[in-house]
């Protein structure tokens, strides 16, 4: 298995979805989106202007993430900080859907699929660490 090959792909899928996800959060509202998903924006903040912009405020995250992808696509070399700091950020949205703000723990197919992130990156550190240091006893 090549691991590097996988962990590219993996980089390139996440930065595209983060960008379209990103942009499109940051751009609802402006009239530079197209209606449709400008509205699907909008509803997922119920019509609430400070729901809007923590979404907005997200969307730029996404989009910080998926210029770091792209980047890290391409200089796989320097990947591993990044891999664990995206794997830890992930382990955090998917923590907050687990348990919300009342505290609450919540078991259902939301917290499941926001967990999905999470545990590929993990899977794949994981794996990447194995092949890292089977290369290196090899060498």
């Amino acid at each position: 298995m090549n691991i590097k090959a996988l962990t590219t792909l993996l980089y390139g899928l996440v930065g595209a979805i983060s960008l379209l996800i990103g942009a499109s959060a940051l751009l609802a509202g402006t009239g530079l989106l197209p209606e449709v998903p400008s509205r699907a924006v909008t509803n997922a903040a119920n019509g609430d202007p400070e729901a809007l912009h923590i979404i907005q405020e997200f969307g730029a995250f996404l989009v910080f993430v998926g210029l770091m992808a792209f980047w890290f696509a391409r200089h796989y070399e320097q990947s591993r900080f990044f891999h664990w700091a995206l794997t830890a950020a992930f382990a955090l949205i998917a923590l907050a859907h687990w348990f919300d703000v009342r505290g609450a723990f919540h078991v259902g197919i939301g917290p499941l699929v926001n967990s999905f992130p999470f545990l590929i990156f993990l899977a794949l550190g994981l794996l990447r660490l194995s092949s890292e240091a089977k290369a290196r006893r090899e060498t």
